[in-house]
Order: structure tokens, then sequence, then C-alpha cells
């Protein structure tokens, strides 16, 4: 075959295309010299299946599975959540990425290998994460990000997950700012979920998603949830009163990312003031660098502030990491 790019090119770069060439990953013998090929997608029968037919299909992330709780508690929680899914009347698409390769629907061995390989040999994948994984054939369980770009890629529109990322506390110092917020901004994909995580900053993230031009709406709520509880004191940019509107938003808003963010129950919107005392006092400790939990306090506080009016956060660190 005539490969006209790569005999004009740098020595070096003549290795690295053929390289390329041999995994797979770059087309060097078209006409037109090298392009990209698509990255390794594998779509299980029944999640095709589901797509080609118009049926609905939900994705479903996988870091929490491999990062958020330990085996085989994370297989149960994993299988519990596929079957919710079944039980509303659509296909899971677990996505994850299994020696190199992109999975969106997993297998039921699939599912518990991914389970048992734990954190320590899963790599928590965002969109930036993706290649270096592929190719070095490795693990991956995708974040938010991820999910939404890998389910995109397979004709899924519809997302479901607990708490996208968002502004950390702080970040305006940090520059702390997950990649999930520009994800929505760029990939069509409708996601659901129980708000931000309610450790981050919310009034800054509600920001930069209406900065970004992404579609929020609360369900049948006038405040944007906070992950944990249904009230966070910030108003919720958009109200639909059902699913109905909120499939009609969706399918009417033809430009640019969207996301519905779905409030959870009301019946523990009471733990909102007890979850809100421990994350102001864990910054005010300036330990939420090492902080992988939270303890409620014996006793709910009664006059707590809503998030969008308490009291500023005052950041100690140049740069926070939060573990969720």
């Amino acid at each position: 075959r005539r490969l006209p790019l790569v005999r004009s090119a740098p020595p070096t770069l003549q290795m690295l295309f053929l390289s390329l060439a041999a995994i797979g990953k770059l087309d060097v013998t078209g006409p037109h010299g090298a392009r990209r090929a698509g990255p390794p997608l594998v779509v299980h029968a029944e999640v095709q299946a589901a797509i080609d037919a118009g049926e609905p299909v939900v994705a479903l992330e996988s870091t929490i599975i491999t990062h958020g709780m330990p085996y085989p508690d994370n297989l149960h929680t994993a299988r519990a959540v596929e079957e919710a899914v079944r039980e509303a009347g659509a296909v899971p698409a677990t996505v994850a990425l299994l020696d190199g390769v992109c999975h969106v629907g997993l297998a039921t061995e699939e599912l518990t290998r991914l389970a048992q390989l734990g954190r320590e040999r899963v790599a928590k994948c965002s969109r930036r994460d993706l290649a270096a994984v592929m190719a070095r054939r490795g693990h991956g369980a995708t974040t938010v990000s991820a999910t939404m770009l890998l389910a995109h890629l397979a004709g899924v529109p519809v997302f479901v997950t607990g708490g996208i990322g968002g502004v950390h506390r702080g970040g305006e110092a940090s520059m702390d700012v997950s990649a999930d917020l520009t994800e929505l901004s760029r990939t069509p994909v409708c996601v659901v979920c129980a708000g931000v995580k309610s450790i981050l900053d919310i009034p800054r993230t509600l920001e930069v998603l209406e900065t970004n031009g992404v579609a929020v709406a609360a369900l049948g709520a006038s405040e944007f949830p906070a992950f944990f509880t249904r009230s966070s004191g910030c108003a919720a940019p958009l109200t639909v009163a059902n699913p109905h509107e909120a499939a009609a938003l969706v399918l009417d808003r033809r430009c640019g990312a969207r996301t519905h963010d779905l409030p959870i129950s009301p019946q523990i919107s009471e733990l909102r003031g007890r979850v809100q005392f421990c994350v102001f006092q864990t910054h005010a400790r300036g330990r939420v660098s090492r902080c992988t939990h939270c303890i409620l306090p014996s006793q709910p506080l009664l006059h707590s502030k809503p998030l969008c009016h308490a009291r500023p956060y005052t950041h100690t660190h140049t740069h926070t990491h939060t573990h969720t």
C-alpha cells in the first residue's frame, strides 16, 4: 500500500504513524493521508437491538462500581440499578473500558469482572483519560464526562447518574472545576441526576452551566437539588412538572447539550442542614483533601441557612481535591 504521508514525514513521525497503524488507532493507507479512526467501541447486542428498534436505552456510569464501593457490595448495587432501569421499561447500558476497549452495555460476566477488579486495577476515566487507558490496553471506569461521550458515540441519548461534578469550593482561586460541566455543554446527551455533589459550590456551578448554555431543569420542584437533599436554597433555572414535560424539553432543544436534574425523595430533605453543617465544618478545619466521608451530628442543624446564602467559604489551600 502507498503511504504518502508517512514517507514525507520526519523519521520519528514515520515510526509513530506506523506504530499507530499497527495497533489500529490510525488509518494511514487512505488516498488523503492519515486520518483518525474511531475508538474501539463495543455495543452490547441487547443495547444495539434496542437502539435499532427505537426502544429506550439508559446509559449508566461505572466509577461508582470500582471506586465507590467494595466488592461484592458494588456488584449488588450495579445489578440493582440495572434492574431498576429494566423495571421502568428501558434497557440499561453500563459504560466501561475492559482491556482497552470501550463498552456500552456489559454482559453479566463483564460486570462481575469489573466489580472484582476494583480501584487498584481500574483507572478512573474522564474524557481526557480514555486515550491513555485504551493505548495501554487497560481497564477504566467512566465518570460523567466519559460516559456521556461514549453513550453519544453509541447513539444512547439518555444517561442517569447520582450527582455530577461541579465547581469546588474555593474554585475561583484553585480553578478546580469538573470536566463534567464542559462535557454537558458539548455532548448532546440528557443527564438525569440529583444535582451536583453537595460538597461542591452549587451557586458557582450553576453560573458555569449558564455560561456554557446548558439547560438545567428541576423535576417537580422550584429548587436545584443538593445530591443528598431535595433542597439547596438555589432556585432551579427551569422547572418541569412531570417526565412528559422533561422529555418535550429534551426533544425541542436541538442545539447544544442539555441536563435535567432530578430531585430526590423529599423524605430525606431534613438532612439538608446536617449535611451542610458537615461540609462547612470540614472545610473550616482545612481537611478537605483528606476527607473521604463525613460523620453527621446526632441532632439536625435547625437554623441552617440555604446553601446559596451561607457564609462564604474561606480558601486555605492553593489547590484542593475532594474525594467523594
